[in-house]
């Protein structure tokens, strides 16, 4: 049996390489590493160079593309920022039916492909926002309805993001420019019967708590596309989600972007990019990479359902979250095919269960209670 061919774009990236890593140890799959630039191969992956190609392609280049698509039976795209690469490089998979993993995208390509299926239906997978926000994001409060709620009707679900690391200059760039929620600036909000509600400053703020090494933080509302659509697609009446970039730095970089509007064009968003990889950098001389969700979910019932996973290292977690997608599916156990999130593409509880394994999870609780929450509350 022939071994399928994956094509990977940003091979050479922090998060490429570990995509890499995990489909050759996992997969039969022969991988042609493609990047603007020629790269020696690192040594974490030379036993398998028998299995890796490499070709200099500009994945912005729509020909150049299209040319080294042929034969091709997946694409891994690790390149970026999002919101400069758009939507072309999954128009070009789609186009030619080869089936796509992004890790970025975000909203407006979310939005861009489901306004293309109106006039040209997919035959492939296209999934995107693959990654651990979004991605894991809508995945794991997914994971604890199929494991908690047991059947239940869920009214209402509140999940908190909490995550740092030194961040590269395509990841600080994404981070910004989803701060005015890619142009739609909706501000504090939260989902409630199917309509986005605004909120107050002063009522917009929570409280996340989370074991060592992240501890008790500050949470703001934030909009939270996955969620939304999780949300709608279960029924659930309320949803809220929060987020937070810990460490000092990097927090307060975030803040004045968000205050003076920098996410408005890219002139600006590349400015606050580079103050956010200073101060992500800075941050980290003392702290490490951490990455956490903490989801809560309210049964029809009263009765209440938690759930937190932990992950340390947050761009070898993103690789392996990546590889898992790209494994299941090479392993035919996606078969949806058109646009989707990663939450919409995988079995929640498979999906949890491969990254346990792949030894990236520092830590994963569930818990419930009886109680409903005015009694907890009291």
């Amino acid at each position: 049996m022939q071994a399928q061919s994956v094509l990977l774009l940003g091979s050479t990236g922090q998060v490429g390489l570990k995509v890499a890593q995990y489909l050759l140890q996992h997969t039969d799959a022969t991988l042609t590493f493609a990047s603007r630039r020629t790269a020696s191969l690192p040594s974490a992956i030379l036993q398998f160079q028998d299995r890796i190609s490499t070709v200099q392609l500009d994945a912005q280049n729509p020909d150049d593309l299209q040319a080294h698509l042929k034969e091709i039976e997946l694409v891994v795209a690790c390149v970026g920022p999002s919101g400069i690469i758009g939507d072309q490089i999954v128009l070009a998979c789609k186009k030619l039916n080869v089936p796509i993993i992004d890790a970025g995208g975000y909203d407006p390509v979310y939005a861009s492909l489901h306004e293309h299926e109106k006039h040209n239906k997919s035959k492939v997978p296209l999934i995107i926002n693959v990654g651990l926000l979004p991605g894991l994001s809508g995945v794991f409060p997914n994971y604890l309805m199929q494991q908690r709620s047991n059947g239940k009707t869920v009214k209402s679900i509140k999940v908190q993001y909490v995550g740092r690391d030194a961040w590269s200059y395509n990841s600080a760039w994404d981070i910004i420019h989803g701060l005015g929620d890619f142009g739609h600036e909706r501000g504090f909000c939260y989902l409630e019967n199917k309509q986005i509600k605004s909120e107050k400053f002063s009522k917009a703020g929570t409280k996340a708590h989370f074991p060592a090494p992240i501890g008790t933080t500050s949470t703001m509302l934030i909009y939270a596309e996955e969620i939304v659509q999780l949300a709608n697609k279960q029924g659930i009446k309320t949803a809220k989600v929060y987020g937070a970039n810990l460490g000092p730095r990097a927090m307060f970089v975030c803040m004045i972007a968000k205050i003076f509007k920098m996410y408005k064009n890219h002139k600006n968003i590349a400015r606050a990019a580079r103050w956010l990889c200073k101060a992500s950098a800075k941050d980290m001389r003392k702290l490490p990479p951490v990455y956490g969700i903490d989801a809560e979910i309210e049964c029809a019932d009263g009765s209440i359902q938690r759930g937190q996973i932990i992950l340390e290292d947050t761009y070898q977690a993103t690789g392996f979250i990546i590889g898992i997608t790209a494994k299941q599916l090479l392993n035919n156990q996606i078969t949806k095919v058109g646009p989707m999130m990663l939450h919409e593409a995988v079995d929640a509880s498979d999906f949890i269960s491969d990254l346990e394994q792949a030894g990236v999870v520092a830590s994963l609780t569930l818990s419930g209670s009886d109680k409903t929450a005015k009694q907890e509350a009291a």
